[in-house]
């Protein structure tokens, strides 16, 4: 994957010294951003997803034990970046030729709903006690939910190469996952009293937000096509958690601080129109 990444660019960076022949004035007009244009991105690097402890609490078991697991943005991580690994879309309004409103972000939604088991059902008629109806075991109720959004502006500054536009800006993320699980199996104890094995929903709820500088620069190629450098130099994110292990109880809570220094970078492949 990697090296189909690298030999698109180099093809396509090829085709730029085959163009006909332009003045400066109109090699700016062609390729830097003007006011009213809009561009659209896919952003390669390390996912902005919160992943590590993202576990809803234990149902009730013997000793009922909620863990006191406190969340981090693992996400600004020292290893395991990949620049083939695509984390989401980024797309930008240009109010001026050097100012630019952004958004990048990307959702993951998944629900699976519950079903409740069937005991087997045994005809002691038979002298081997034949089971004529099987166990159907319960399906355990599983919502997971894990979004990123990040709104900022951007200011583009001048540079004496045509096709080269550097910026800076700040940008506010919001992190948000969530998840929750409910087992609704009823089975029956020795004694032919019923066991409920959840009292109902367990959740965990995960909420980061922050401030981030950002720079970069993007390399039009092309006159509707970029590839583009972004680096966060100063991040910072606050972590809050809250456990809930069933309706009616107290929540755990916990939080952290992650500060971070030219840690979160990414590649961008992108289209201007």
């Amino acid at each position: 994957m990697k090296k189909i990444i690298a030999l698109t660019f180099i093809f396509l960076g090829s085709l730029t010294s085959f163009g006909q022949t332009t003045t400066e004035d109109d090699v700016t007009d062609k390729y830097t951003p003007q006011q009213g244009d809009f561009s659209f991105a896919v952003l390669f690097g390390r996912g902005n997803f919160f992943s590590s402890n993202l576990v809803a609490p234990p149902s009730p078991a013997g000793e009922w034990t909620i863990p006191g697991n406190a969340p981090y943005a693992d996400f600004v991580s020292a290893n395991d970046n990949s620049a083939s690994n695509m984390v989401g879309v980024e797309g930008r309004y240009f109010l001026t030729e050097k100012i630019a409103l952004k958004l990048s972000g990307g959702a993951i939604l998944r629900d699976t709903p519950s079903r409740i088991n069937i005991e087997s059902g045994t005809d002691f008629s038979e002298e081997d006690n034949q089971v004529w109806i099987p166990n159907y075991a319960s399906v355990n109720s599983d919502e997971q939910v894990d979004i990123n959004i990040n709104l900022g502006g951007e200011y583009h500054f001048d540079s004496r190469f045509d096709r080269i536009s550097p910026y800076a800006g700040l940008t506010i993320p919001f992190y948000y996952a969530r998840r929750s699980m409910y087992d609704p199996s009823i089975t029956t104890s020795p004694n032919g009293e019923p066991v409920i094995a959840d009292i109902g929903n367990r959740h965990l709820e995960v909420v980061g937000t922050g401030a981030q500088l950002v720079a970069g620069l993007d390399f039009h190629l092309l006159e509707g096509f970029y590839i583009g450098a972004e680096t966060k130099p100063v991040s910072y994110i606050y972590s809050y958690s809250q456990k809930s292990p069933g309706p009616g109880l107290e929540h755990l809570e916990a939080d952290s601080h992650t500060f971070s220094f030219l840690a979160q970078n990414f590649l961008k492949l992108g289209f201007k129109f």
